[in-house]
């Protein structure tokens, strides 16, 4: 804002009344007041009036003017009224105008002009000091803050430090790294208990020390200061709660909360907007309730923007979102923190769409720009929705924006990225990045096992382990997330030996207690086929949630234990630690199946409802399908898909019939399922392929071509047939007739002689499951290059006599490959684990656990 000039009165209009002229002292009282109010723009035009009236500006009306400069900001007001306090003389003389010059300069964000300000103080008082120093903290150059602090004391001794020196001061110490800041913090403690920080004059440098010591991670110093210290007014108690609570202390948040009321504190925005992220941590949704009534009783805090925003999270973290916008709503005045909250809200519910439709409507109707919180929110909706198709856009845009450089949206962009298949892109990112955080980290390691770079994802923890026991100033450890990221992908692997090791170290690092990550382990040892290290880890966790106990028993079904399966289930219910949900169900559900267990499973799927509470979904009928027709009961599997709720997403109902028409090779009947599914999920390759396979398997080879044809006519793609195995340091893959290997030509070669020696044993190849016309001999060649038996020879290649070979594969196992791998296993005396995308195949002296029900 440029201080304006008003214009002479024009020579032909009629003069009116004007009342007296108001005094200088009315003038400088008038301007004071407006700027005690905070009304910045009307203290700039009475200072323009005033000085269009002929009155001059004094020491009274230059520290008014330019606090209402900074609080626009105006840097180009403030630089009028600086030239104006020079013309008058007050620059040097007194100092309460230089002192208020290098406020306004700082806030206008003009460092050097602020600088140059207090070098020509010649004589600085205590409130010249506490502004520099203020300004050093505002641009965040925390070393030189302390270091003019020092200066303070040693040039200006008879000027003592004020609480708001301290202030500033605490604040530099807590953002230097944890073991300076740790250091300096103490010195600064010393420092006010010798000079009587634990009175009622201090309590704001008491404030600001206890935040110190929460903020680099000295909570438990924290709460000794808190619980010492008798003159706690509203702000004590607020800093206390907000430091709990930032460091997970979310219960005794809480109980701080309740000796705040107890003592006759009444709870403002700050208090609330503090608490109410432990009541969505700690899922207490009718404490969260409590304050929002609360709230809503007291209108001023309803209408707080921080705690509304507080209160949208609250409710889009427990997955009450509709509840979360009725907030939203009735805000009349959004802030851009409640617009973020909501947008994060529906992003995180995975309610995309919504989310960029906010989104919109916050920069088009609201007319707010987004930052960088909203591009950390916006930009992982915009690769989920299916509606906005060029989301690489999204990096032009944040360019434009100027965010680019900002971690936490690099790190979205790295999210991006990597889900669109551009890692090249991602990896870019991450190597320029300045700072990186454990986000950045996780966000890389899960971006290169969502593209498949298992490898690279496992050579990273490794990496971000080293430069965690290097001397960097911010040190990052891989923590709870990085395990939940990357053990699932040692599952997929079947890769114990990296399971094994991540686990070690979470034992090392005390994160195997966390029961999310207790759970990912018992998930990745059941599907790297030890069922009984994953029942060691169940056991010995201390605490379960119902995620651990799916984990369980969906991996005893898998293994087809179902009786064990049951077994655990009945356990669960009988412990009442957690109620059963949904997916508790598909799991049992999967177990009965798997085994064969039809009356037990078709009288927990009726029970369902009544006795348990939980209404069968679309999930569990196609799992009674599966189970249905296993066991060859294909007519009632028919049934109950065609009796389903006609609003039911039946897909996975028919994609399970039609796994079963191709077990029981029924070609009628798979026809039907597969002209549902192909209007149901026309893009959906397995469809396809299975039918493929029924007429190839029945002989008729025209009908099979013709579903090929229409497959690539309509651009669907079958998923390649993939197996991976673990051998020392790494994971080897294979696919269909793969010779890319290094050691292809000893693995055929290896495979050539097993032949034969399997043929003596008795072996005859399925060449049914061949899906080629071509001359039998052709059809054992391929049968040889199915990828599970070229990672099993390999295997057996690598590993010592009489070990343990596991394989994964992302498709079923054919009948095959089932077939051979029983006489695999016999002539070399080995133990194959084999896991396919159904089950556990555990192959010993010429059987298989599954018993051929499969």
């Amino acid at each position: 804002m440029v201080l304006p000039t008003l214009p002479p009165p024009s020579p032909n209009s009629t003069s009116p009344v004007h009342p007296p002229p108001l005094s200088a002292a009315s003038w400088v009282e008038t301007l004071r007041s407006h700027a005690r109010s905070n009304c910045f723009r009307a203290t700039l035009a009475t200072y323009v009036d005033m000085t269009s009236a002929g009155v001059p500006p004094d020491h009274f009306a230059f520290p008014a003017a330019l606090k209402a400069a900074a609080g626009v900001p105006d840097p180009a007001a403030g630089r009028q009224l600086h030239a104006a306090v020079i013309k008058h003389g007050y620059h040097s003389s007194p100092v309460t105008v230089a002192n208020t010059l290098i406020t306004m300069y700082a806030r206008c964000g003009d460092f050097r002009s602020a600088l140059q300000v207090f070098d020509r103080i010649p004589d600085r008082d205590q409130v010249s000091w506490n502004s520099m120093i203020a300004a050093l903290c505002l641009f965040e150059m925390w070393e030189l803050a302390l270091g003019s602090f020092r200066s303070m004391q040693q040039r200006q001794k008879s000027v003592p430090p004020s609480s708001f020196t301290l202030v500033s001061v605490s604040l530099a110490c807590s953002n230097l790294d944890r073991a300076d800041g740790i250091r300096l913090g103490k010195e600064l403690h010393g420092y006010e208990l010798r000079n009587g920080s634990y009175c009622n004059e201090k309590r704001f440098a008491f404030n600001a020390l206890v935040a110190m010591y929460a903020k680099l991670g000295g909570v438990d110093d924290s709460v000794a200061l808190f619980e010492r210290f008798q003159y706690r007014d509203i702000v004590t108690w607020n800093t206390m709660i907000s430091a709990l609570t930032q460091n997970d202390r979310f219960k005794a948040a809480m109980s701080v909360l309740h000796q705040m009321v107890v003592a006759g504190i009444k709870p403002d925005g700050v208090t609330l907007s503090s608490v109410l992220p432990a009541c969505s941590r700690m899922d207490l949704l009718d404490a969260g309730r409590e304050i929002h009534a609360y709230a809503f009783r007291n209108a001023d805090l309803f209408m707080n923007t921080f705690v509304a925003s507080a209160l949208v999270d609250l409710y889009c973290n427990l997955g009450l979102v509709e509840e979360g916008r009725a907030v939203f709503d009735g805000i009349s005045e959004r802030r851009l923190g409640l617009w973020n909250a909501m947008i994060s809200g529906y992003a995180q519910n995975g309610l995309d769409d919504d989310a960029l439709e906010l989104f919109i409507e916050m920069e088009v109707a609201a007319g707010l720009s987004p930052n960088e919180t909203t591009m950390a929110s916006v930009l992982p909706a915009c690769v989920r929705s299916e509606a906005f198709r060029r989301k690489e856009d999204m990096h032009g845009y944040v360019v434009k924006r100027g965010m680019e450089g900002d971690k936490f949206v690099q790190n979205a962009l790295m999210d991006m990225y990597s889900r669109v298949g551009d890692i090249d892109i991602s990896r870019k990112i991450f190597a320029g990045m300045e700072d990186r955080d454990v986000v950045s980290w996780n966000t890389m390691i899960s971006g290169y096992i969502v593209c498949g770079c298992y490898s690279e994802a496992f050579n990273l923890v490794n990496e971000m382990q080293r430069s965690g026991d290097s001397t960097a100033v911010e040190v990052v450890k891989p923590n709870n997330i990085t395990l939940m990221t990357v053990l699932p992908a040692c599952g997929s692997l079947a890769a114990l030996g990296k399971g094994k090791e991540i686990h070690g170290y979470a034992v090392r690092h005390a994160l195997n207690s966390d029961v999310a990550v207790g759970s990912a382990l018992v998930d990745m040892y059941a599907k790297c086929g030890c069922l009984g290290h994953a029942r060691a880890v169940f056991d010995r966790m201390p605490k379960r949630n119902v995620v651990t106990w799916n984990v369980l028993i969906m991996a005893y079904g898998m293994h087809g234990r179902g009786e064990e399966a049951m077994e655990l289930f009945e356990l669960m219910l009988a412990k009442g630690e957690v109620k059963p949900s949904g997916v508790t169900f598909i799991a049992a559900l999967a177990a009965c199946s798997h085994s064969g267990m039809v009356s037990r499973g078709m009288e927990l799927f009726h029970g369902m409802k009544e006795e348990y509470g939980v209404e069968p979904d679309a999930d569990h009928y196609a799992c009674v399908v599966d189970l249905l027709g296993r066991a060859g009961k294909l007519e009632e599997a028919y049934h109950l898909i065609t009796t389903m709720n006609a609003a039911s997403d039946k897909a996975a109902a028919w994609s399970s019939l039609l796994g079963a028409c191709r077990i029981h090779r029924r070609t009628q009947l798979g026809e039907i399922a597969a002209k549902h599914l192909f209007e149901l999920e026309p893009d959906e390759s397995s469809h396809y392929v299975l039918l493929s396979n029924i007429y190839a398997a029945s002989g008729q080879w025209d009908k099979s071509m013709e579903v090929r044809k229409n497959m690539k006519s309509m651009g669907v793609r079958k998923e390649p047939g993939c197996s991976w195995i673990e051998v020392g340091d790494y994971v080897h893959r294979f696919t269909v007739g793969d010779s890319a290997h290094p050691q292809s030509t000893r693995i055929h070669s290896f495979l050539e002689t097993l032949w034969d020696g399997m043929k003596r044993e008795g072996y005859v190849p399925d060449t049914s499951c061949v899906l080629h016309d071509v001359e039998e001999k052709e059809k054992e060649v391929l049968l040889r290059g199915h990828s599970e038996k070229l990672a099993i020879a390999f295997g057996i290649l690598n590993t010592p006599p009489g070990s343990t070979i596991r394989v994964a594969k992302n498709l079923r196992v054919c009948n095959d490959c089932h077939e051979a791998t029983k006489f695999i296993a016999r002539l070399v005396d080995r133990q194959i684990i084999l896991r396919d995308t159904r089950r556990f195949h555990h192959f010993r002296d010429g059987s298989c656990s599954c018993r051929d029900y499969w």
